[in-house]
């Protein structure tokens, strides 16, 4: 019997593109004779996403459609999509049409019993904007060095996964989930292939420069130490240059015993590094607290509006 294919397809400020990217979606499944689902999850776009999400799903019963009641972001969205797919392999992509259909089908021949997942890498990095790829490559290189794990460099969303990759994934619970570091922490073995990715045609990107700064903030809080270690560091430096200072200036009294060292201006730089450093470790603290009590409440990651052709299928 045939693997059945599931497509997340997280939707957000990309209505535009969603009536050519289904077409190429449903063509390339056809051309490959693939049982496929396509999992859409409007995450309370501000366009007319569902409207046009509703369209397309009453055209084809293969095509499964989520409304989220509010914006809970990206990756809320892709467990919502974890969470009623009924495929044995899975695949993931962006919705802005820069990932291509047509590709899929050398993506899932990667996929066996060794390789659990595959990851794309983008053969063409000159696609993004240099400061795209400057944070992503930095970025990437932090992860790599807090989990122990080698991520490659410039790999994109676009991806694919085993059923049994997605179950080993479900098990992790916690509240502020982060696929993209989540999935290396998981472990498994994985492949990676070059894709060429489509430059934007229109819109612009919903990840905007806060979202790619708050998700490099959450991503070191929940699967690294270095926060609390940069802190320690800074502290560190901190009480050493104190104790230089004061050595120096024990020195240049016994030197020259009628005459102090005049270091008003670098007290009170000193007084205003230490209320920094002081002030920046409790922030730390706090967003580690803040992300105890989220996980404490045991909120639901997603809350679900609407459906369309899960249950007719």
């Amino acid at each position: 019997m045939a693997n059945k294919v599931s497509v997340i397809l997280p939707v957000y400020k990309t209505s535009q593109y969603l009536k050519e990217l289904n077409l190429r979606l449903c063509e390339v499944f056809r051309l490959e004779g693939f049982d496929y689902e396509l999992i859409y999850i409007d995450d309370a776009s501000p366009d007319n996403a569902w409207e046009i999400l509703q369209t397309i799903a009453k055209q084809n019963i293969r095509v499964k459609i989520i409304k989220l009641s509010r914006n809970f972001g990206q990756h809320p969205a892709i467990a919502a999509a974890l969470d009623h797919l009924m495929g044995d392999q899975i695949v993931l992509m962006d919705t802005d049409l820069q990932d291509r259909p047509e590709d899929i089908p050398m993506v899932l021949k990667e996929l066996n019993e060794t390789h659990q997942v595959v990851y794309t890498r983008k053969a063409n990095v000159n696609c993004e904007s240099w400061f795209v790829r400057v944070t992503s490559k930095i970025y990437h290189d932090l992860i790599s060095k807090s989990i122990s794990c080698s991520v490659p460099k410039n790999i994109g969303t676009f991806r694919a996964f085993s059923k049994k990759f997605s179950l080993a994934i479900s098990k992790y619970q916690e509240h502020g989930i982060l696929f993209g570091p989540l999935m290396f922490h998981a472990g498994f073995q994985y492949r990676v292939i070059d894709v060429y990715r489509e430059e934007r045609t229109k819109g612009r990107s919903g990840y905007t420069f806060s979202k790619r700064l708050n998700l490099a903030i959450n991503s070191l809080v929940s699967y690294t130490d270095l926060p609390y270690r940069w802190m320690l560091n800074l502290g560190l430096a901190t009480i050493l240059g104190s104790l230089i200072y004061a050595i120096l200036v024990v020195l240049f009294y016994l030197l020259n015993r009628d005459v102090l060292l005049p270091g008003l201006n670098l007290i009170v730089f000193l007084l205003t590094l230490i209320f920094g450093t002081m002030m920046i470790g409790l922030g730390v603290i706090g967003i580690y607290v803040f992300r105890i009590y989220q996980e404490v409440l045991r909120r639901p990651r997603y809350l679900i509006e609407d459906t369309l052709n899960f249950f007719d299928s």
